[in-house]
């Protein structure tokens, strides 16, 4: 099923059907719901799974979740399948600039991985390329995934490059670009005359 979504993901890019949308949507239920999976996928697997945001990430954006959800799934996914048991994967996002109503963040996956060899940075994001034919037999894969990601990040505005090394893992990075929304305006609330019951177990 993962190759047949591939496979059709692929050729609606390579034939211009794919439409990138940009719609408001929660970052953080967002990011709470792709948390969930892939830590309880790295629990199985004896991973140790860390999620940090750095910086003041806006709630509300605007773009296409549903893209990114792909992208964001692919990277740590890879993550996860050359990891070890007692390594480590770890989701990084932060803001790196703003302009006017223009948030760009980064997506860094950083796994304590295999590792890459430098000459095939570029070989790893062409559709139906793996390093090598070791990495095929022993990981398993479609070759597809990396190729996707590309595609869609540079459909969203942004760019997508990894850095690595042998035996000492690899770091995925996605810059993109997102809409802003304006938060509502939220009423004041005086809480100084509430009572409150605090309870502990000692």
């Amino acid at each position: 099923l993962v190759l047949i979504n591939d496979v059709l993901d692929m050729s609606k890019i390579e034939s211009g059907k794919i439409e990138i949308k940009k719609e408001k949507f929660d970052f953080r239920v967002f990011l709470e719901s792709l948390s969930t999976v892939f830590y309880g996928q790295a629990q199985e697997k004896g991973i140790n799974f860390e999620n940090i945001l750095v910086g003041d990430i806006p709630e509300l954006l605007n773009g296409d979740s549903l893209r990114l959800n792909q992208v964001l799934n692919n990277l740590l996914s890879n993550a996860l399948k050359f990891t070890p048991k007692n390594g480590t994967v770890i989701l990084r996002i932060s803001r790196i600039r703003e302009k006017e109503l223009m948030q760009w963040l980064r997506f860094e996956v950083k796994d304590s991985g295999c590792g890459i060899d430098e000459k095939n940075f570029d070989k790893i994001f062409n559709a139906f390329e793996q390093e090598n034919d070791n990495v095929s037999h022993k990981y398993g894969g479609t070759g597809l995934g990396l190729s996707i990601s590309k595609r869609f990040v540079e459909l969203m505005g942004g760019r997508i490059g990894v850095d690595s090394k042998i035996g000492y893992g690899s770091t995925f990075t996605a810059d993109i670009p997102f809409g802003q929304e304006e938060e509502q305006n939220c009423s004041i609330v005086n809480f100084g005359n509430l009572r409150a019951l605090v309870v502990d177990d000692e």
